[in-house]
C-alpha cells in the first residue's frame, strides 16, 4: 500500500490535530469506505424487496447470489491479488511502469476464465432459471475484477475520485433496482440482480479509468509478465489462499447443517449463522484502520532506517540501533492495536447484544454471537501478524501460520457439524482463531529474537529466480522484451 503510506505519512507530518484526524478518516475510508458502501447497496436492494412485497423466495435468491458472489470471489482471487501486489511493488520500485496496466488486462482474463469454470461446475446442475444463473456470474465475475482492480488502487493517489466512483455504482445499483422493481419488467431476484451487476460494472469501469490514468497505459504492454512471479512465490498465493478460505469455513460447513436453507434449489447457506458472523466481522474494522495507520507510518519509516543501514554500508552500532528501534515499535503498536481493538470488541459486546435480542434472535444465539466476536478479534490479530511477517519475506513460517488457521477450521468445523451440533457453532471458528493467533504470536516472538539470523544468514548470497513453466511461457510469450524485474535492483530510472 505504498501509495496509502505516502498520504498517512504526508498527513501525520503536518503534527497538528486537524492533520491527524484528516489521517485516521483516511485509513477508516480507506479500509471500511468500499466494505460499506457495498454493504450498503445489498441492504438497500433488500429493504425495496420489502417494500415491494417481493415473495421471501425471490428475496432469498438474491441474497444468495450476492453471498455467493462475495465469498467465493475473494477466495478464488485472494491468492493471485497478493502474489500480484509483489509484481506492482516491484514494478513501482524500479520504475517499470509499462507493464502495470496491462498486467490487470491479463489477471483480470484468467480470473474471469476460472469464474466462468467454477460457476459452470456450481450451475450446471441446478434448476435455476437461466437468466438468472447468468447474472449470477455477471455479478462473480465483476467483484473478481474489483479486487484485482483494489491491488493498483492502493497506489493511485486520488481517493476522493476512488470513492466517488463507489458511490456513483451503489447509487445507480439502488436507483435501477427500484425503476426495474416498480415497473416488473423481470422476475424480482433477476430486478435485483441486473442492478447491481449495472452498479459494479460502472465502479469497474471508472476504477479502470483511474488507473490507467495514473499508470498510463502502453501499447506494448505485457498482460501476463506476472505469470513467473507465481512460481516463485506460490507461498504468497497459499498463505492469501489459506487465510481467506480459513475464514470462510465455518459459514460453508454449517451451511451442510441443520440450520441450512436453499434458496431456489441452488444456494445453501444458515441465515442466522451468517447475519450474526457478519456482525461479528464488523467489529475487527477499526482494527484494520488503525493497523494500516501504525504500518505505513511508524513501523514502515523504523524498517526502512533498518534496511537503509543494512544496503548503504552503514556501521554495526547503527545497523544495531536501528535494529533495537525496530523491536520496539514493533511491539509497541502491536501493543497498542491490542488494547484498542478490544475496547471496540467489548462495545461490539454491548451494543450487539441489545441490538440482536431486539432483532428477535433467541438468547442462545446472542450467545453465539458473543462467541464469535472474539473469533474474529484472534482473527483480525492473525491478520496483523501474517503482514508485518510477509514485511520481511519470512515466506515459510506465516505459510505454516495459514494452514494453522485454515486446518484448524477445517477439523474443529467438522468435528462441530458432525458430533458437537448446533451448540458448537461459533464456538470451534474462536479456538481456531485463538490457537492460530496463539502459533502466530510464537513465531513472531521467534522471528524477531533472532531477527538477525533470519536477516543476514538465511537469505540467498546470490538470488537466482526461479526459471519455471510459467518463465518459460513468459519467454516464449514476450521473448528479449520480457524484463527480469527481480535482477534490475532498485536503482534504475
Amino acid at each position: 500500500m505504498a501509495g496509502v503510506g505516502f498520504e498517512l505519512r504526508k498527513l501525520f507530518q503536518a503534527r497538528t490535530m486537524t492533520g491527524h484526524v484528516k489521517a485516521y478518516s483516511y485509513s477508516a475510508i480507506i479500509t471500511a469506505g468500499p466494505f460499506a458502501l457495498m454493504t450498503g447497496m445489498v441492504l438497500a436492494v433488500q429493504m425495496l424487496f420489502s417494500y415491494y412485497e417481493i415473495g421471501e423466495e425471490a428475496g432469498q435468491i438474491f441474497v444468495g447470489a450476492v453471498v455467493y458472489a462475495f465469498v467465493f470471489s475473494q477466495v478464488l482471487s485472494s491468492g493471485f491479488t497478493m502474489v500480484l501486489t509483489r509484481y506492482l511493488a516491484d514494478c513501482l520500485s524500479v520504475h517499470h511502469y509499462e507493464d502495470v496496466t496491462a498486467s490487470f488486462f491479463g489477471l483480470g482474463s484468467i480470473l474471469t476464465v476460472l469464474g466462468a469454470a467454477v460457476s459452470l461446475a456450481f450451475f450446471w446442475d441446478k434448476p435455476l432459471d437461466f437468466v438468472t444463473k447468468c447474472l449470477s456470474y455477471l455479478f462473480f465475475a465483476l467483484l473478481l475484477l474489483a479486487w484485482a482492480e483494489s491491488v493498483y488502487l492502493s497506489a493511485v493517489k486520488k481517493f476522493k475520485g476512488l470513492l466517488l466512483s463507489y458511490l456513483t455504482g451503489v447509487l445507480l445499483a439502488i436507483f435501477l433496482s427500484w425503476a426495474f422493481l416498480h415497473w416488473q419488467l423481470l422476475p424480482a431476484e433477476q430486478c435485483g440482480l441486473l442492478a447491481v451487476d449495472v452498479g459494479m460494472t460502472l465502479v469497474v469501469l471508472l476504477f479502470l479509468l483511474h488507473i490507467v490514468d495514473y499508470f498510463g497505459l502502453s501499447p506494448e504492454g505485457q498482460n501476463f509478465a506476472f505469470l513467473p512471479y507465481l512460481e516463485r512465490h506460490w507461498r504468497l498465493f497459499l498463505i492469501s489462499f489459506g487465510y481467506m478460505l480459513g475464514i470462510f469455513l465455518p459459514n460453508i460447513i454449517i451451511w451442510q447443517g441443520p440450520w441450512s436453507t436453499v434458496a431456489g434449489g441452488t444456494f445453501r447457506f444458515a441465515p442466522v449463522y451468517d447475519v450474526v458472523t457478519f456482525f461479528a466481522f464488523i467489529s475487527v474494522l477499526p482494527l484494520m484502520m488503525l493497523f494500516v495507520v501504525s504500518v505505513e507510518t511508524a513501523f514502515y519509516e523504523r524498517y526502512n532506517v533498518y534496511f537503509t543501514h543494512i544496503t548503504k554500508r552503514g556501521n554495526f552500532r547503527e545497523i544495531d540501533d536501528a535494529r533495537k528501534d525496530l523491536l520496539h515499535t514493533l511491539w509497541f503498536e502491536i501493543r497498542h492495536i491490542v488494547e484498542f481493538q478490544l475496547v471496540s470488541t467489548l462495545v461490539f459486546l454491548v451494543l450487539g447484544n441489545y441490538i440482536l435480542s431486539n432483532a428477535g434472535i433467541t438468547y442462545a444465539q446472542v450467545n453465539m454471537y458473543n462467541v464469535i466476536l472474539f473469533g474474529a478479534f484472534f482473527t483480525g490479530l492473525l491478520q496483523l501478524i501474517y503482514i508485518l511477517m510477509v514485511y520481511f519475506d519470512y515466506q515459510k513460517d506465516v505459510l505454516r501460520i495459514s494452514a494453522c488457521f485454515c486446518l484448524s477450521n477445517l477439523v474443529l468445523g467438522l468435528l462441530g457439524l458432525w458430533f458437537l451440533g448446533p451448540d458448537s457453532y461459533g464456538f470451534t471458528f474462536f479456538l481456531a482463531g485463538l490457537l492460530s493467533f496463539a502459533f502466530g504470536f510464537w513465531r513472531l516472538s521467534h522471528f524477531s529474537q533472532r531477527i538477525n539470523y533470519f536477516v543476514f544468514c538465511s537469505q540467498p548470497m546470490f538470488y537466482q529466480p526461479v526459471q519455471g513453466p510459467l518463465t518459460k511461457l513468459a519467454l516464449w510469450l514476450y521473448g528479449e522484451k520480457y524484463v527480469e524485474l527481480e535482477l534490475l535492483g532498485g536503482e534504475r530510472k
